[in-house]
């Protein structure tokens, strides 16, 4: 009798397509029949999308059915939930990027501030068009609030970029012109001083422009009830008084006299806050603040007291006592506007994040002592970082504001 051949060998499989003994796995026909469409696929697909491993298989699911043959229905199913989750992920994310460039978009001007922002720089004559075609909606929609530009000049727009934010005050650094002596340039640093950028071109002639414009029978608007009140720069609240802080870099004998002649076409207009001993002080929509090298004895002199038109910038710790002498009470809104001084400096680096009790109650000394000189307080170089330190001061300055 001849002797019977044995089968080949199959790896330890007897049948690709045969089932275990708890009859509860599928067999690789079943998992493509239900990834891929019967016609028109290959088992080449098939075998790629088994190539994957994901992170609740402890093997790729190729891997799996040449160990046992068969691959575990759960295994199927938590791949098709896997697939569905990263789609639904895939789609939120797509939304998510979609909803924030739609509401981010770039819009069009909306009053005449910031189309004159959106103009500058262009090629002439739009840029000019946006000075001389003066819109009747100049500053429609802007609130004005207690912000301070810092070196405004530094803006891409200087003036016009502050105005827009609704800031109720900017800083112009100025140095005396060595070949124009009538002429203050604006800058940070004498290297960056150029001709173009001067106290008359920057804050003067524009600020001449806009109240002009502001203030004729067919733009006067809220409070003015006739013409000769004069209205400020902002539509929406015209009383609101717009502080330029005029730093002086050069020294004061020789630049306050230049800065009170260069001022004279916003004096003689009537825009400009004013003292005298007749009619005291008499608020306009420009207020000027002298800082920096100013000295305090040229805001008393003659030249700036008939009327007075700049006013001083106090050093904000000297007037931390409450029940002031005569003798103390030598600023006062007669002759100043600001009492100023560095946060870090004068009250320190809030520790933690936080400011100390004697740092708040420092504070609030200085504070007060403004209030009863009838100046505002100033407080520069606060905490930048981190954001909690940040709006930790700004907190405490409000609230004992």
């Amino acid at each position: 009798m001849a002797a019977q051949q044995s089968p080949p060998p199959t790896n330890g499989n007897n049948n690709t397509n045969s089932r275990n003994s708890t009859g509860s796995d599928t067999s690789i026909a079943d998992v493509e029949a239900a990834f891929l469409p019967e016609q028109g696929r290959g088992r080449r697909n098939l075998k790629d999308a088994l190539a994957f491993k994901l992170p609740f298989m402890k093997k790729p699911l190729a891997q799996a059915d040449a160990d046992n043959d068969s691959v575990p229905k759960r295994h199927v199913r938590r791949y098709r939930w896997a697939c569905v989750a990263l789609s639904i992920v895939c789609l939120a994310f797509f939304a998510a990027f979609l909803a924030v460039e739609l509401t981010h978009r770039s819009r069009g001007p909306t009053n005449g501030v910031e189309l004159i922002v959106s103009r500058w720089g262009l090629p002439s004559p739009s840029s000019q068009q946006a000075l001389t075609e003066w819109p009747t909606d100049f500053s429609r929609d802007i609130t004005p609030i207690p912000c301070h530009s810092h070196n405004d000049y530094w803006r891409k727009v200087p003036l016009y970029d502050a105005l827009a934010a609704g800031c109720t005050g900017v800083e112009a650094d100025v140095w005396l012109d060595p070949h124009k002596p009538n002429e203050l340039r604006v800058g940070h640093t004498r290297k960056s001083l150029t001709a173009a950028r001067t106290l008359t071109s920057l804050y003067i002639d524009p600020l001449l422009t806009i109240l002009n414009n502001q203030n004729t029978p067919t733009t006067a608007t809220g409070a003015a009830t006739n013409i000769t009140t004069k209205v400020g720069v902002f539509n929406s609240s015209p009383n609101t008084s717009l502080t330029l802080l005029i730093d002086l870099k050069t020294a004061s004998e020789d630049t306050f006299p230049v800065v009170l002649k260069l001022l004279q076409p916003l004096l003689e207009a009537g825009y400009l806050t004013t003292w005298t001993r007749d009619k005291g002080l008499v608020r306009g929509p420009i207020t000027v603040v002298g800082t920096g090298n100013t000295d305090f004895m040229d805001i008393l002199s003659p030249e700036n007291s008939s009327p007075r038109a700049i006013f001083f910038d106090a050093p904000l710790p000297g007037l931390s006592n409450l029940t002031p002498s005569p003798l103390d009470l030598q600023y006062n809104s007669n002759n100043t506007y600001y009492a100023s001084v560095s946060f870090d400096v004068e009250i320190g680096k809030p520790w933690l994040g936080m400011m100390t009790q004697e740092q708040v109650v420092r504070v609030r000394q200085q504070i007060q002592g403004a209030k009863i000189r009838g100046l505002v307080s100033r407080y520069w170089d606060t905490p930048a970082w981190p954001v909690r330190a940040k709006e930790g001061v700004w907190r405490v300055l409000e609230t004992e504001a």
